[in-house]
């Protein structure tokens, strides 16, 4: 498989739900910010009212990525403290850990993110999140942060899925068009959607995915059925 003769240059990846998986985080975070406090502090707040706090700030809005450490300053204020730099990045580094813990990389990610690199695609990371750092950190530790030529976090720039315009940035700045590209995700709406609204081909992997797209170009169960995917996806004909 070649992805310059099939016309396809570029893979772009979604994150969570796709390369990794949830195996518990929000409880994981709670718990974690919880402890913090406690030794930091010395604030006992159980990890029900830390999860609360956590998912329902009021500065949170859905088209702009709030960075995690500013949702920490939030809950902080919100618990009724000062969200001093020391102790908002000591807090913030409990959130790290927490992602770090709480998402699990997919068994087959690593064979199928080497095997599309050898076959000369270029590959890509695009992801709603509030943290380049945790990103960076979550594929370096798992020897894998090489192998994509860009890794996009929503907290670094203006746009998050499903905007067009994120997509088109990640296009651009791996150097293809947005019809060279494309874009392999599990949410309808925030990937498949946006994808294809920006001109870039869909994949949905279905194992996490909480509804079907019927926009999607193609569908797999798992990661590894990827390869296969874009194979047929280029041959002469498909949609």
């Amino acid at each position: 498989m070649s992805g310059r003769e099939a016309g396809v240059r570029a893979v772009i990846f979604d994150s969570g739900g796709t390369l990794v998986h949830d195996k518990g985080f929000s409880r994981v975070l709670s718990e974690k910010i919880s402890t913090a406090l406690q030794v930091i502090a010395g604030l006992e707040v159980s990890p029900v009212r830390i999860e609360k706090l956590w998912e329902c700030s009021e500065w949170q809005r859905e088209d702009v990525e709030l960075w995690d450490l500013a949702r920490v300053m939030f809950l902080l204020r919100g618990l009724g403290l000062t969200p001093t730099v020391r102790l908002s990045e000591l807090v913030y580094a409990a959130v790290l850990e927490a992602y770090l813990e709480g998402f699990e990389l997919e068994r087959s990610a690593p064979l199928v993110l080497r095997g599309l690199k050898e076959a000369g695609f270029k590959l890509g990371i695009l992801t709603n999140v509030g943290s380049y750092e945790l990103v960076k950190l979550r594929y370096e530790r798992e020897g894998l942060l090489d192998l994509f030529d860009v890794v996009i976090a929503s907290q670094a720039f203006p746009w998050r899925k499903p905007s067009r315009r994120i997509f088109e940035a990640a296009c651009y700045l791996l150097g293809v068009k947005p019809a060279e590209a494309v874009y392999v995700g599990d949410d309808a709406q925030l990937d498949i959607a946006g994808a294809k609204a920006a001109g870039l081909r869909a994949i949905q992997v279905l194992k996490y995915a909480r509804e079907k797209s019927q926009l999607a170009d193609a569908w797999i169960e798992s990661i590894e059925e990827l390869p296969a995917a874009i194979e047929k996806l280029m041959r002469p004909g498909s949609r």
